[in-house]
């Protein structure tokens, strides 16, 4: 006689790839793969089944062959090849950009095949083909289609999602962004795709502070729209606002971390408020620097703006200063780098609170947090309750995903480190931490000028 309860109790098969790491030849991809491996060779006793995936063999061969872990090698370029990756792995985390020319591929297979799925994208719009196309299916099948997982958003988003759990329902959320990091191949290519493929009906999309969701009961106020000019801080009025690289995409990220909270109704979701703002912004100490970032790095205001956008792009590229797709800093330039947030945050009850954020320079701080979030997806499934379309705080929301951040710092560098606080920071800490910043920059370009190599190959495809 059959025992219907002990079948209850059967782990469903197990697939061939725990994770596969897709498009990882990249530079992104390198130091993701680098990260993972040192993880997976720390923890050797979860036994864990990965694979590097991509179309050029000969370099995948060569990347396994330099990881502790050794892991398998798959070719996958056609459709046909994509889906049975799919098919294969529990967890994909995708790296192919930029993601509006070849993203959708993975994902549809993901989704067909019942993967879950990682990626570190910044476009906005890929973001938002994804949530109309995708979340609702992904949503049906209990599948986590994580996106923006990488250093623009995570430090942000999870920042905000801490200081939503301390002191929700919330009024505002400000959120104060810098740092340094030399120029990688593959993001500028990104930057360039999307600029070149703006359309009407695209720029509409890119441009709605709401685009990916998470719309409150108020109307929509000034400060809820992209940063265009300069002028003095609200909190802190002896500094200058101005665009930053990950403002654009982190506060729509934002908004969507609010808004999916409510849409999935868990019980001990935290409560970011029903009239909630958000402003993402950079600060300066000088308001001439203010002006001159606020010159150099416009939010195009329509098509035209993306067309001489393009062809100043395209003309760094013509005059080689910048790096061709697939060479970034190397470890030597990366020393100089770093990431530094303030998320501040007002309750609705009048209580404040803020997070401070310190990690090491961007692609370093992506590699750990992508690792991280495939490890969550496929260790912690009995605590994931969210499921679709989803930003990193509303996936890894009740999982250990913050302790994981904080645990292992990439090569030996700096770890990232989350400081919840009281209180709003004194303009005093503010203005110390934007001094020590410039101060950092400075060293960094001096090392330039002294013969620095700002570019080269990863370390694993050398």
């Amino acid at each position: 006689m059959i025992d219907f309860d002990e079948l209850d109790e059967v782990e469903p098969e197990r697939r061939l790839y725990d994770i596969v790491v897709f498009g990882c030849t990249g530079f992104s991809g390198c130091l993701v793969v680098e990260h993972l491996d040192m993880l997976l060779e720390k923890a050797k006793e979860k036994n864990v089944s990965w694979a590097l995936a991509g179309r050029n063999r000969d370099k995948l061969a060569k990347m396994a062959s330099k990881c502790r872990t050794r892991p398998k090698v798959i070719v996958a370029s056609t459709p046909e090849e994509i889906h049975q990756m799919a098919e294969e792995a529990t967890v994909i985390i995708a790296l192919a950009g930029p993601y509006l020319d070849c993203g959708e591929q993975v994902v549809k297979a993901c989704v067909e095949k019942g993967t879950h799925y990682v990626d570190i994208t910044g476009e906005v719009n890929f973001g938002h083909f994804l949530i109309s196309k995708y979340h609702q299916q992904a949503k049906e099948k209990s599948l986590r289609l994580v996106q923006f997982a990488g250093a623009m958003c995570v430090p942000d988003d999870m920042g905000a999602y801490l200081l939503a759990r301390k002191l929700g329902p919330l009024k505002q959320l400000r959120v104060y962004t810098w740092g340094y990091s030399f120029r990688g191949g593959g993001s500028f290519q990104t930057g360039l795709t999307v600029v070149e493929r703006m359309l009407p009906d695209s720029m509409a999309v890119y441009h709605h502070p709401f685009s990916l969701g998470g719309h409150r009961k108020a109307d929509l106020r000034p400060e809820e729209f992209d940063c265009r000019a300069t002028e003095a801080d609200a909190l802190f009025p002896t500094t200058w606002v101005m665009p930053g690289y990950v403002s654009h995409t982190t506060s729509r990220v934002l908004r969507r971390s609010c808004g999916l909270f409510e849409e999935l109704t868990m019980e001990d979701a935290p409560k970011y408020g029903e009239n909630l703002m958000v402003v993402v912004r950079d600060l300066a100490l000088d308001k001439k620097e203010a002006e001159y970032a606020a010159w150099a790095n416009p939010v195009p205001a329509d098509i035209k703006d993306t067309m001489k956008q393009a062809r100043t792009m395209e003309e760094m590229r013509r005059r080689g200063v910048v790096p061709p797709p697939g060479l970034g800093p190397p470890k030597e330039a990366r020393v100089f780098g770093f990431t530094e947030t303030y998320v501040v945050a007002e309750a609705e009850s009048g209580h404040w609170g803020y997070v401070h954020f310190t990690g090491p320079e961007g692609y370093e701080v992506t590699a750990v947090t992508c690792a991280c979030a495939a490890l969550v997806l496929l260790e912690e499934q009995e605590a994931l309750s969210a499921s679709g379309v989803l930003t990193p705080a509303v996936a890894f929301h009740g999982t250990s995903f913050l302790d994981r951040l904080q645990a292992d710092s990439f090569a030996g560098g700096p770890k990232l480190h989350f400081e919840v606080c009281d209180g709003k920071p004194s303009e005093d800490e503010v203005i110390a931490a934007l001094t020590a910043a410039a101060k950092k920059r400075q060293k960094a370009n001096e090392q330039l000028e002294s013969g620095l190599k700002a570019w080269d190959l990863p370390a694993l495809l050398k």
